[in-house]
């Protein structure tokens, strides 16, 4: 991944965009985004559309692929994505600009690695959501085949390929076999 060098807030990003490819802007500095891997963006959209499907159908949310940026407080405002987010309607603000970044933190997130995804940097974007009021993390390793749930206050979940996930109460009744993920 290639990092510029030049400074950026949310807004100069609203306004003038990034260059082409995928960023995200991590403490003022826009970081490229690998593209994502066979498998990965295949995991991915499977989950969107398990997930995607149960949401729409339930009336519960939005449903956000890896290309939407969502606006993270902290010490310095960064825009982040996930490869799957819902944000559930009851969370979204009704006077937001749907021309613009996400400004909400998602309630649910999933994180898929990726080869070039050091450990822990991947445990320190979870714990990036986690703290921004993400109420639900997936973790989704593509070489052991398992999802590990993360959830505020409760100890990680690490799901095997014959465990089935649930939505806890972000996606309350939602369950999905493990073994469905990884079998596109």
């Amino acid at each position: 991944m290639a990092t510029t060098t030049r400074l950026m807030t949310v807004e100069d990003l609203e306004r003038d965009g990034a260059p082409e490819g995928r960023w995200e802007l991590i403490n003022g500095e826009l970081v490229e985004m690998a593209p994502a891997s066979d498998d990965h963006g295949a995991y991915g959209a499977a989950i969107i559309v398990y997930v995607g499907s149960y949401v729409v159908g339930q009336k519960l949310g939005r449903i956000y692929n890896s290309e939407t940026g969502f606006v993270v407080s902290g010490d310095s405002p960064m825009v982040r994505m996930p490869d799957v987010a819902v944000v559930r309607y009851d969370h979204l603000p009704e006077d937001r600009d749907r021309g613009r970044l996400v400004r909400a933190a998602p309630d649910f997130a999933v994180e898929v690695i990726s080869p070039s995804d050091r450990p822990g940097a991947v445990l320190a974007k979870v714990m990036m959501w986690l703290d921004a009021g993400v109420r639900l993390v997936w973790l989704v390793d593509p070489e052991l085949r398992t999802v590990t749930a993360f959830a505020p206050n409760a100890p990680p979940r690490s799901h095997t390929i014959d465990h089935t996930l649930d939505g806890g109460d972000v996606l309350p009744g939602f369950t999905l076999p493990v073994r469905d993920i990884f079998s596109v």
